[in-house]
């Protein structure tokens, strides 16, 4: 329910019991001050009359009667009665009742009814006798004025309910409106953020459920910004690293190359095993270049199928300690356009992705296959498959299952296809994890690279596959 209504039922609630509270009081209070007023009136009337002088016969009552706004009869000192103002009242039974009454009494009760009356001592004028001069009035007198004072009050009561009715909607409407607008200023904080489950509830609940957004929101953005700070750390020592490398690097490869022209045998092929980690290590450093932010891009033709077979030699020796055989399904695709080192690095990081899931036994397949103006490289491991985080693209910088690594490598893969306006696309079937990647070929890349091509320098994991 809505909490203007609760405000509405809340506060009619309380001015009902207020107001039968009051009523109930009013009731008595009024009846006690009609009654007491009824008899000071006829007290005075019974001593006027009586001190007036005027013939106490029937006629003389009758018109007296209206004036008084009360019955007269008059007794003798024996209780008889001697005359009356000649109303249909049992005027025999109600001179024994009045003959009855104890001293001091203001009423009593007479075939169901209720008589009020005051008394005064007079004379006869003709004679000289005493009499008393009795004044009545029945219920009526005190009945009506206080039907007339509750009905003034109950109109009073319901135009006071409306009033209040409409007084606490439009209060409750106005802090409806304001806790509104402060849920929607609270999810406007975070545009990108998703929103939590479905708000149910009065307003109050469901703007305790914006704040429990907001925190958790807060959260997570304390959370990216610390792996951003992170990152920006790391780039920073991953730029100084790779240029303190990249030359001994080099230096290595040129002295192990000409070593290698004059072995033979197992020497030769140890040489070529040597070769192949320094070719990694100076992946490596470039992915590590990149992380740092420095674009170093040489865009050029890239024969797909060539670099994922070199990429698999490469990872020849790892395959061996884990006992993990490889399919190969690779026609002959177009080139695409785009830098060979980072080309190697994407498909370098999405091979140990799949070696390293696999357990032993099991087969890594690379197959690949051209469609339109597009190449698609699919890789496939026999492992448990990617986690629902990966998949939902919820990942964070530094996210990682493996014990070991720092958890970029499908974040440099996301920028990496991103950059060459591309698409990386991961899911899981029943055999395993696969990773797909499509990219475009010939003049569709170029025109794509000079249409749209990314910023230098991006930070790494802001691009979408």
């Amino acid at each position: 329910m809505s909490l203007k209504y609760r405000l509405i039922i809340l506060g009619v609630v309380v001015l009902a019991v207020t107001f039968a509270a009051g009523t109930v009081l009013g009731v008595y209070g009024s009846r006690r001050l009609v009654e007491s007023q009824l008899r000071r009136r006829l007290q005075r009337g019974a001593r006027d009359l009586a001190a007036s002088g005027a013939p106490l016969n029937e006629p003389v009552l009758a018109r007296f009667a209206p004036l008084l706004d009360a019955e007269v009869v008059v007794l003798t000192d024996a209780g008889e009665m001697i005359a009356h103002s000649g109303a249909h009242w049992p005027w025999e039974r109600l001179a024994g009742s009045l003959r009855q009454v104890p001293s001091g009494a203001e009423s009593l009760l007479e075939g169901g009814r209720r008589y009020y009356f005051a008394t005064a001592a007079g004379r006869l004028p003709a004679t000289g006798g005493p009499v008393t001069v009795v004044l009545l009035a029945d219920e009526r007198a005190v009945r009506e004025p206080i039907r007339t004072t509750l009905y003034l009050y109950l109109i009073s009561l319901a135009v006071t309910t409306v009033l209040l009715s409409a007084g606490m909607y439009l209060v409750g409407l106005g802090l409806v409106r304001r806790i509104a607008r402060l849920g929607r200023r609270i999810d406007a904080t975070f545009p990108g953020e998703p929103a939590g489950a479905a708000r149910t509830g009065d307003e109050l609940d469901r703007l305790s459920a914006a704040f429990d957004d907001l925190l958790q929101r807060l959260q997570r953005s304390r959370r990216r910004l610390l792996a951003q700070q992170q990152l920006a750390t790391t780039g920073k020592i991953a730029s100084s690293v790779a240029h303190e490398v990249r030359n001994p690097l080099q230096a290595m490869r040129l002295t192990v190359e000409m070593l290698n022209e004059s072995f033979t045998g197992e020497s030769r092929r140890g040489c070529e095993v040597i070769l192949s980690e320094i070719d990694r290590l100076s992946l490596l450093t470039d992915e590590l270049l990149m992380l740092a932010g420095k674009d170093t891009r040489r865009l050029e033709p890239v024969e797909i199928s060539r670099a994922l077979r070199e990429t698999v030699r490469l990872l020849q020796y790892q395959l061996r300690q884990r006992e993990i055989r490889t399919e190969i399904d690779l026609p002959a695709l177009p080139a695409v356009r785009m830098d060979r080192n980072r080309c190697r690095q994407l498909l370098l990081n999405l091979l140990l992705n799949a070696v390293e899931a696999s357990p032993a036994g099991r087969c890594v397949r690379v197959s690949g296959e051209a469609t339109g103006r597009s190449v698609t490289v699919r890789i496939a491991d026999g492992g448990p498959g990617f986690p629902q985080q990966v998949l939902a693209d919820r990942a964070e910088e530094f996210f990682s299952t493996k014990t070991s690594g720092a958890g970029l490598g499908l974040s440099i893969c996301r920028r990496i296809v991103a950059e060459a306006n591309g698409r990386l696309k991961l899911y899981n079937t029943p055999a395993g994890a696969v990773a797909e990647v499509t990219l475009p070929v010939g003049d569709a890349a170029d025109a794509a690279e000079g249409g749209n091509s990314p910023a230098p320098g991006r930070g790494a994991g802001s691009d979408q596959p």
